[in-house]
């Protein structure tokens, strides 16, 4: 992220876990039993001086909702991961300066990370890796595709398909156009439903969906679908996306908040195009239709003017996060668990 950074990753701490609603989960990570789909109150741990790559497991339970017990049987579990952010350099500090960033040893944690996925005792069904996965100083000094392959290889330790979402890190390095033919472009592993081509997603954004178990869909957004980062700067998509932000931002320096009564615009924050808005629309329709349970996985995320997931001094959020908001309304018989990443990983639910 930027300007509200995290670290990247620090000395691993030890595992542990507060009542039934906690699992293993390294770093300054949660991880929750869902029953039903909706997932327990959310207990975040506290972080640590300097914070680690976000690792955690969530677990499915064939409960009704709200009802939690020891003896609760498990349907699945999916990983969680955010803000690898490698890079080979020496430890260095954020953005504001004020918080420490362990470039090198984030590769450890994802190591760490994988190696706990790959011995549960039931491997979960996935990994959603939640954006940046290297950090932006590796085009500084031209090391983006060799940190990049680094992590990649590192992944292929895994046992389980991991689902990559984009950050402005990814942006940093590299293209839309290089994303979308690298490996970070996951879209092979997307679910096709058969007789609803409205929810097949464009070409124009970097979204789909999956099903990792009966009746529980998979939403992978694509927060920079509008964005001045990544594209060509002769683009017309550019000039749009310069016209949104000096229209909400009057500030010289455009990655600056200062004085907006919307901080999300911001040029290291993207948006939400309404075709994209359109298409996951299709699908939670779809998924009212079918009584199913949807996860979102975002980068970066809110949930204004439902705000529950905000933390003090974050401006990281979709510019069109009031038009995702207003699709979920109309999606009343889903109970929507989002996945995101802020400054510690948060999970909420909201039932509309």
């Amino acid at each position: 992220m930027t300007a509200a950074d995290r670290a990247s990753s620090g000395p691993p701490p030890d595992f542990r876990r507060r009542g039934h609603f906690l699992r293993k989960s390294q770093g300054a990570a949660l991880s929750a039993r869902l029953a039903g789909g909706e997932v327990a109150q959310p207990v975040a741990r506290e972080p640590a001086a300097a914070e680690p790559a976000r690792e955690s497991c969530l677990e499915v339970m064939d409960d009704k909702p709200g009802t939690l017990s020891e003896n609760s049987e498990l349907l699945f579990s999916f990983g969680v991961i955010a803000d690898i952010q490698y890079a080979d350099l020496e430890d260095g500090y954020n953005f504001q300066g004020n918080r420490r960033r362990y470039y090198r040893h984030s590769l450890l944690h994802l190591r760490g990370a994988i190696e706990h996925w790959n011995t549960e005792g039931r491997l979960p069904r996935c990994v959603l890796q939640l954006g940046d996965i290297i950090d932006g100083y590796n085009a500084q000094y031209k090391a983006s595709e060799k940190s990049l392959e680094l992590v990649m290889n590192t992944f292929q330790m895994l046992k389980v398909p991991v689902h990559h979402t984009w950050g402005n890190h990814e942006f940093y390095n590299f293209s839309r156009n290089y994303l979308t033919n690298s490996k970070l472009n996951t879209k092979f592993l997307e679910d096709q439903i058969v007789h609803h081509p409205e929810t097949v997603p464009s070409e124009d954004y970097y979204a789909y969906h999956f099903v990792p178990f009966p009746h529980f869909r998979f939403i992978l957004l694509d927060a920079y679908d509008l964005s001045v980062l990544g594209v060509d700067q002769s683009s017309p998509k550019y000039q749009q996306c310069l016209k949104i932000l000096r229209e909400h931002n009057p500030n010289s320096e455009l990655n600056s908040p200062q004085g907006l009564s919307e901080p999300q615009f911001v040029q290291f924050n993207g948006g939400f195009s309404q075709e994209q808005l359109n298409w996951l629309n299709e699908v939670l329709t779809f998924s009212d239709t079918n009584q199913e349970k949807v996860v979102i996985a975002i980068f970066p995320f809110t949930q204004r003017p439902l705000t529950v997931c905000a933390w003090p001094g974050i401006t990281e959020m979709p510019w069109q996060s009031f038009g995702l908001t207003s699709v979920w309304c109309v999606s009343s018989p889903v109970t929507l668990t989002m996945v995101a990443t802020l400054r510690i990983l948060l999970v909420c639910t909201t039932s509309t």
